[in-house]
């Protein structure tokens, strides 16, 4: 593991896990009907990783192919949160049922490994700044990526131009754009 992830044990996670459950409601499900599984902060954008032409509620739509590559989207996350915090500053990782992080984005390079993935493949993936400000909502069931809070929304739109394509939801609401 490179210098910008620090395991954190499940004491000192507990302030973003309590966060998360009381602030957003969590409450993760693979079932459709009960998505996103979270209240989505105002300001955020819910982009679709999915490819959009399968039924989200299909076997299919959940081994189905993705949108966007997880390389890119990484690039994306990593230029946007650079952008968002100081060089100082840590943002917690938070991996559902699996170990948490401190992470200094300034501290990774383009061509590292993430240690958790921002794109939701197998699991729920929170990003979160360190005061909750803003922060990045993987969902991999419904196959969606929410972000929330400037400074991060307007960073993550500038740099996922042309790889964040279909917008699902504005602040929780289906969006104009969705297909």
């Amino acid at each position: 593991m490179n210098a910008a992830w620090e395991p954190l044990s499940r004491v000192a996670d507990e302030p973003a896990w309590y966060w998360v459950y009381d602030e957003l409601g969590f409450a993760p499900s693979t079932f459709s009907h009960a998505w996103p599984g979270f209240r989505e902060p105002s300001p955020s954008k819910t982009w679709d990783l999915s490819p959009g032409d399968l039924d989200r509620s299909s076997a299919e739509f959940r081994v189905g192919p993705y949108a966007v590559e997880e390389r890119d989207l990484a690039d994306v996350a990593l230029a946007a949160l650079k952008e968002a915090v100081r060089p100082d500053e840590w943002v917690w990782v938070l991996h559902w049922q699996h170990q948490s992080y401190r992470f200094w984005p300034h501290r990774m390079a383009a061509a590292d490994t993430w240690t958790v993935p921002v794109f939701p493949r197998v699991d729920y993936h929170m990003f979160l700044a360190s005061d909750f400000r803003f922060g990045t909502l993987g969902h991999p069931w419904e196959r969606t990526l929410c972000v929330f809070g400037e400074p991060l929304l307007t960073a993550f739109g500038r740099n996922g131009e042309g790889v964040l394509k279909s917008v699902l939801r504005r602040d929780g609401a289906p969006s104009a754009l969705a297909r």
